[in-house]
């Protein structure tokens, strides 16, 4: 689908600005983003998961290319690197 879950800023997750970027970046590539609990368990029913992080950008345990997560992860860096213009 085109719906991407994440869960709300509290308790253990920042409004980092990774997190803020991924979210400004998947609004451009078409995607809803909604903010909810998302139980462990959902988790492994999902089309795809991927965290976001300072430290890692954007990753994901799964291997098949062009993943949503990848695409996100492309775009990212490009704009970081200054390959893609940014996203305002």
């Amino acid at each position: 689908g085109n719906e991407i879950l994440t869960p709300p800023t509290s308790g253990t997750i920042l409004p980092g600005i990774t997190r803020k970027s991924i979210i400004e970046i998947t609004h451009v590539l078409g995607y809803q983003v909604k903010e909810r609990a998302i139980p462990v368990g959902e988790l492994f029913d999902a089309e795809e998961v991927f965290c976001t992080g300072t430290a890692v950008g954007d990753t994901s345990p799964d291997k098949r290319e062009q993943t949503v997560g990848q695409k996100l992860y492309e775009m990212l860096t490009g704009i970081q690197l200054g390959r893609i213009e940014g996203t305002r």
